[in-house]
This record gives C-alpha cells, sequence and structure tokens, in this order.
C-alpha cells in the first residue's frame, strides 16, 4: 500500500504532526488574515491541547510522528540542508540581494535554530548580518523576512 490518505473514515495508523510554537505566536490581529488565520489564537491552550490530542492517539495505537524531529533530522544532512534552502531561501521569496546572504547564514545554523526559522520564521530584526537588497531596506524590525507557517498546526494541509 502506498503512503496516504486512502480512507476518510478508515483506522489510523500513523500520523504526522506539529506540535504549536513559536509559528503561532507570530500571530497578531494585524497579520492572522495574511497567514490564514481567523484570528489569533491561545498557544499555551493549543499546545495542552495538542498534548491531549497526540496521548489519545497513542492510547488507541497510532504512531505519531512529529515534524519538528524529522525536519531537523533531515536538515542534518547538508545536502539535504542545501537542497531545501535553495528552494525556499529565492529572490522572488526574500527579495534581490538577501537570499544568497540568507541561505549562507541558514547553512551554517545549528539544527534547532534552523528549524525554528524555517517554521516559526524569521524577523528582519532577527537577521544574523545587515540586511542588504532593496526588500531588506523597506521592511520594519518586525516584518517578516521569512513567514512563519502557523498553518503547519494542521499537517494535512500543504504546508
Amino acid at each position: 500500500m502506498a503512503l496516504g490518505v486512502h480512507s476518510e473514515v478508515g483506522k489510523l495508523r500513523k500520523v504526522l504532526v506539529h506540535r504549536p510554537g513559536p509559528e503561532l505566536s507570530r500571530l497578531t490581529p494585524s497579520n492572522c488574515e495574511e497567514l490564514l488565520f481567523d484570528d489569533v489564537i491561545w498557544v499555551k491552550q493549543a499546545r495542552i491541547e495538542h498534548n491531549e490530542f497526540v496521548d489519545a492517539m497513542r492510547h488507541r495505537g497510532v504512531e505519531v510522528s512529529f515534524v519538528r524531529p524529522l525536519l531537523e533530522e533531515t536538515v542534518t544532512d547538508l545536502g539535504a540542508r542545501r537542497w531545501l534552502l535553495e528552494r525556499k531561501i529565492t529572490e522572488d521569496q526574500v527579495g534581490v540581494g538577501l537570499a544568497a546572504e540568507l541561505r549562507d547564514a541558514l547553512m551554517e545554523m545549528d539544527v534547532q535554530t534552523l528549524s525554528s526559522h524555517l517554521i516559526g520564521g524569521m524577523s528582519r530584526s532577527e537577521l544574523p548580518f545587515p540586511p542588504r537588497g532593496v526588500l531588506a531596506e523597506i521592511l520594519g524590525p518586525s516584518d517578516f523576512v521569512l513567514a512563519p507557517l502557523p498553518n503547519h498546526l494542521f499537517t494535512r494541509d500543504t504546508t
């Protein structure tokens, strides 16, 4: 049987989940719609409910895997890290003059920090170097260079 969801009502055997993290803390009333949320959420309560949900699935024999540790395992491999960053950090995404330097900086980060930025986003003020380029000059300190992925919470989505 190929990997995938082949039934909406069949027995769940394995599931990929994402524990609510910094990406949800970045939701504000002014950016939540842009990030495809109806409203900000109570992150602490979301974590509690997530843990209860994971416990319930495990109690029923479901094998639970978590996105972030799998991402961290993946980006430990420098070839995989380079492949991912070449597709994620492009001039179309972060602006002309910023992409190459940001990719280089992300290549040097430890896996935990890198995964935190890939999922949780990165603001201009969090750049590990003085920003250059057209887009970087017009961004405010709290504007995103890398947008957070709050919809990662719903891993059925194509985040």
